[in-house]
Formats: structure tokens, sequence, C-alpha cells
């Protein structure tokens, strides 16, 4: 128990996921990810073919715990709930007249349970699974029963049918990893020549008890997060919103309150486990092995996640962007700054390709064409509104001369009559302005406190501005996103978030080169 206290949560937790990993190519991370979810009390879903490891995760988490029970069944269509809840106390039932389970041996007791082939259950076993999995409780006769299960591994090689009733367990299983076969040459060849996958025994101080088990777990909700994970998550909630909109309210992209909190308590454990007692950036991003609910919507959540996460520094960098356009406007004459910022749409932002948002349009989102926002002016025009069923959007059109409402699309409603006209900061729609989302969005105090002052100490300012933005960024990638900073994460999660450091990289070289160019030409 000494060697224990000398060592810290970070530390131990390494040494176990190197101890269940013996002899065993291309699981580490899986093997990471159900520790972790055992230690948060979250259940794990492993997508994959027979023979690929997964009952071996199980079997192997299980010794970790001292004195731990393990249970293990593969499911089929012909499973009765006495195989995996135990069978009825014949004595009992005959003696006593009472309906009891006799548990011992199985998932009641367990501490770790793994289910394969989980969706061919029936509906009695998944329905008395969702209350073991909920409350942790089984109702046996006429007692109520708790169930010290910690972690339920759950394994097939098929995600659950739709509209068979699967829905309430499969939101149950906030992780979600695919187990593959070995794709390594070098690995394969080595698992194939090995004798076996037998372990070393494990240290007597490794062993995690109940009293470290229920520490780490209370310590763990002491856990705060990072003001850069919040935005994040605001960018994030955002784009599921949009993605569900357009996938037409398939819920293939809803995320609920309850699995959002379940997602914070396990980036909560995740950063204590790494020695941390603050969510960062790479608890985030373990959110990619939970937040997808059909294989066909990974590659979305995953550029969803990985785009959220630079988010609030690129619209750091526009912002400075756009400071450093106005202030070479500043040296105009105010009437050609007026002119300009009238006809300036390279800061608009664009929907589709082919619109603009209407900022606070009553009755929902109203979307302006683009082009027909060009050839606008000062004059009133007439122009028309309709709910397009297929984008789920209001559309606003100008009518030009030569053009009718007869050349729309089929898939409309809602088809109304408007008067436009183009105002300097967006569009008159029946005499009530508007103004058009701009992709730098609402300027900060620091920003506007930025504009007032002289050309020369604005230039400082901005530099400064992008100084601060830049050692932000970098300091985060440094501490986030670099190899063994998280036990949890894995070189291939690391590669997704690739792209968005050099796009982010590229912006602050590009912002950097203007404002030079800009500071050489006031000079």
């Amino acid at each position: 128990m000494s060697k224990k206290t000398a060592i810290t949560q970070r530390e131990h937790i390494r040494m176990l996921v190197d101890w269940m990993s013996q002899g065993v190519y291309e699981k580490e991370q899986i093997i990471a990810i159900s520790l972790l979810c055992a230690v948060a009390g979250e259940n794990m879903f492993l997508l994959g073919p027979p023979g690929t490891a997964k009952s071996m995760v199980a079997s192997r988490l299980k010794r970790v715990f001292k004195d731990g029970k393990s249970f293990d069944y593969l499911m089929s269509r012909f499973s009765t709930p006495d195989e995996i809840f135990g069978p009825i106390a014949i004595s009992r039932l005959k003696n006593e007249d009472r309906y009891e389970r006799l548990t011992t041996g199985y998932l009641p007791e367990s501490d770790v349970v793994f289910l394969d082939e989980i969706w061919k259950a029936g509906p009695s076993i998944q329905n008395t699974l969702l209350t073991i999995v909920n409350e942790h409780i089984l109702h046996n006769g006429g007692q109520i029963m708790h169930c010290p299960m910690k972690v339920l591994i759950a394994a097939s090689n098929e995600l659950p049918a739709r509209d068979e009733g699967l829905e309430a367990l499969w939101d149950r299983f906030l992780i979600r990893m695919v187990s593959n076969c070995i794709e390594n040459d070098d690995a394969f060849f080595k698992m194939i020549m090995s004798m076996s996958c037998e372990q070393s025994d494990l240290a007597d101080d490794l062993f995690i008890t109940d009293e470290l088990y229920a520490r780490w777990q209370n310590e763990s909700k002491s856990v705060g997060i990072n003001e850069s994970v919040i935005n994040a998550i605001k960018a994030l909630r955002k784009t599921f919103s949009d993605l569900e909109k357009e996938d037409n309210n398939q819920l293939r992209y809803y995320i609920s309150d309850r699995r959002w909190r379940k997602a914070y308590r396990f980036m909560q454990t995740s950063a204590y486990l790494n020695g941390r007692m603050e969510i960062d950036m790479s608890d985030y991003l373990l959110l990619i092995h939970s937040f997808w609910n059909d294989v066909e919507c990974i590659p979305n959540v995953l550029n969803a996640i990985c785009s959220s996460i630079s988010d609030a520094t690129i619209k750091s960098l526009n912002q400075i962007e756009r400071l450093i356009r106005d202030m070479m406007t500043a040296r105009k004459e105010q009437s050609t700054i007026v002119a300009s910022r009238i006809n300036e749409v390279d800061n608009l932002e664009e929907y589709d390709y082919f619109y603009y948002l209407i900022e606070n349009y009553p009755g929902g989102d109203a979307y302006f064409s683009k082009w027909d926002y060009s050839s606008l002016n000062n004059t009133l025009r007439d122009g028309i509104m309709y709910f397009d069923a297929k984008r789920k959007k209001n559309i606003i059109h100008a009518m030009m001369p030569g053009k009718t409402s007869d050349n729309l699309p089929h898939n409309v409603s809602n088809l109304r009559n408007l008067k436009l006209q183009r105002s300097e900061d967006g569009i008159i729609i029946d005499g009530a302005p508007y103004s058009f989302r701009r992709k730098d969005g609402q300027r900060t105090k620091e920003q506007k406190a930025i504009e007032d002052l002289p050309l020369q100490q604005r230039i400082t300012a901005i530099q400064d501005l992008l100084q601060e933005n830049t050692t932000h960024w970098e300091k985060m990638v440094a501490d986030c996103f670099t190899v063994g900073k998280n036990i949890f994460l894995s070189k291939t999660d690391l590669a997704l978030v690739d792209k968005t450091i050099r796009e982010v990289k590229e912006l602050i070289k590009t912002t950097e080169v203007k404002l030079n160019n800009v500071a050489l030409m006031i000079k």
C-alpha cells in the first residue's frame, strides 16, 4: 500500500493500461477507455466482427478491481432472463410463494459485464437490463437489490435496428468504438506467432480497491472546465442543431441533455485520471467516440468536433482582420468609408453558397439570395418570401425585371409578397431594417476600444491582440494535442485535429502578413 500512495492516479492508470495491454495488439486505446468508462461509471459499446479481442477487454478489465466479479454472455434470440439475471429459486417459489432469482454468479452481482450480440436479446431482457443500467437496481421478488456493476461493455457486428424499441438502451452507451482486425503487418505476425496471451500477475499495490474507486469517483466530481472547452461545446451544439435540421430531423445528430451531462462527467474523469483539475481540449476530443449515432454520420461528427475546437480562435482572428480593414478605410474620406461599407459583402456569412442569413427575423431563420442582394439599391423593389421544405428555411428573393414566381421550386409553401430595399448594414423588409450575419459576429468591448485609438496606437494594440490569440492557441495545442499528454487519446485521434491546427496556423500567418503590410503603408 505504501507504493500506491507514492504514485499519482495518472501513473497508476498508465501502469494498469500497460498491464492490461500485454500480448494484445492495436487495442491499447480501447483498453484504456474501457478503464476510464469503469471509473466514470459509464457504459461502452464495441462495433466490430467476431475475433477482434472484444471479450478480452472485459475479462482483463475485471482483473484490475480487487476481488472483482465479471459476467459475460453471448446473446441470441433464444436467450432467457434466467441465463442473464439468474434462475428462479424453485424452493422459495414452492415453499414461500416468493418469485425470486438466485443471482450469485450472474449479472446482478458482477462488477464488469460483457454482453456479446446484445441486440439479439429479447424485450424482457432488454427492459430489465435498462433498469439495471439506469438505476443500478434489480427488483428481485419483494426486495430491491443493489447492483455493483461499474461498467457494461456490449458488442455486436451491427448497430441496433431502427423502430424496434432499442433506442433507449442504445442511448445508455456513452462510448461507442469500432474494434477492427489488426492492420499493421508487424503486429499481425507477432499476434499469430505468439504462443499465448498470458499476462504477468498484477502487483498488489496496483489493484483498484473499493475505497480507491470511491475516492477517485468523488474527487473527480470537483474537476472544473476550461473556458475554451465551454466555447467549443457552444459551437458544437449549434453545429449539431444545424446538421439535424439538414438531416430532416432523423435524430442522427440529436444529443440529449442526459447524454451531455454524462459526457461532462466522462470528461471530468478523464481530466482527473490525467492528473488535472480542469477539463481541457484533450478530454473534449474524446467525444469523437461518443456523439455518433450511425456509422454514416461519423465523418460529419468528427468534422464538427474538430472544427468546434478552433471556432473561438478563428472568430477572434476574423475580428482582427476586420480591425485591419477598418484601419485602412479610416485613412479615406468619410463619404468613401460609407460607400465602401454599403457595398462590402466579403464579410457576410454565406449559407449553402447562395444565401445570407437575416439576423433576428421574426418567425424563424430567413435567408436572402446573395445574387439578388447585389442588384438591390436604395429604391423599393418587390420581393417574395416562401418556406423551402427541403431546406427547412424561409427564403427571400427580390423580383427582378422579367422574373416571375413561376420559376420557384416545387417544394415551397407560405408564399407572400414583400417590399425590399437595400440599407447600409443589410436589408429593409416592409419598412423594417435587418442586418445580415457577419463572419466575425459581434465586436467585443476590447475591439471597440481599439477602433477609438489613433492609427499608430491602433496598430500596436492589434499586434498585441494578435500575439495574445496566437500564444493562447499555440499553448493549447502544445498542452492538449501532443502524443502522451492524455492517456486515453490515440495517435489516430490526434491526427484528426492536424487539419484544424494547420488551418489556424495558416490563418495566423496570413493575418500577420496583412497587419505588417498595413503598418508599413501607414508609416
